[in-house]
């Protein structure tokens, strides 16, 4: 007993350390609340991963029944249809928690196997797409070629609107100087995203996760 006690102590003060660092979950073994709201999951393999979505209540067969009735009126009620359509896809869906939202500085980095992710800046271009620029840290002594991250957005109410995967870091073949290597810190290139609405994304509400990583010694 007093073994995991003290895992959970070493877990929860690296969670304030490090607050960027995200890893996938095993088994958990406790979910812990921080001093600044942030949950975290803390796992059996000494990982831990903020716990940023709850799941919306299911559908219920009252609301079943007015979307068919609606339905059957489409001539006659196109907007009520629209409506009655999106309560029953946001049933059951799930959406970032309250702490995630009020703290949604922290998700917006992420780190693993030495390497840091973290959003240097975002804007917006004359089409409308969402530009976004990352900054990368490493203290691993491996020589990163390839680091890859998912991103997911979420809108304003923080529902998920959609998850893209890039290669945030891509060095040059056998150029040694585009290597990420140990203390080094480097700036990606601007990605460009399509698909998000502006009007719906001004609380710029997203998550990072490090996915593949490939080295070169």
């Amino acid at each position: 007993m007093h073994k995991r006690l003290r895992l959970l102590s070493s877990l929860a003060l690296l969670v304030f350390l490090f607050p960027g660092l995200a890893i996938a979950a095993t088994e958990t073994l406790a979910t812990v609340t921080l001093e600044n709201g942030a949950k975290v999951r803390l796992n059996d393999d000494f990982t831990w991963e903020y716990v940023i979505l709850e799941t919306l209540p299911a559908t219920t067969s009252e609301t079943s029944t007015q979307a068919a009735t609606a339905v059957t009126s489409i001539a006659l009620n196109t907007t009520s249809i629209i409506n009655m359509a999106s309560k029953a896809t946001q049933a059951g869906s799930q959406t970032m928690t309250a702490s995630a939202m009020s703290q949604a500085e922290l998700l917006k980095s992420t780190a693993k196997s030495g390497v840091k992710v973290s959003l240097a800046k975002s804007e917006w271009d004359d089409d409308g797409r969402l530009g976004l620029t990352f900054d990368l840290a490493s203290t691993s002594s491996e020589h990163y070629v390839m680091v890859e991250i998912d991103i997911t957005f979420y809108d304003d109410s923080g529902r998920k609107l959609k998850t893209e995967t890039i290669k945030v870091w891509k060095a040059i073949f056998r150029s040694p100087d585009t290597y990420l290597r140990k203390g080094e810190q480097r700036q990606s290139r601007t990605f460009w995203i399509q698909g998000i609405d502006a009007s719906q994304w001004t609380k710029q509400l997203m998550s990072l996760k490090i996915g593949e990583m490939n080295s070169r010694m």
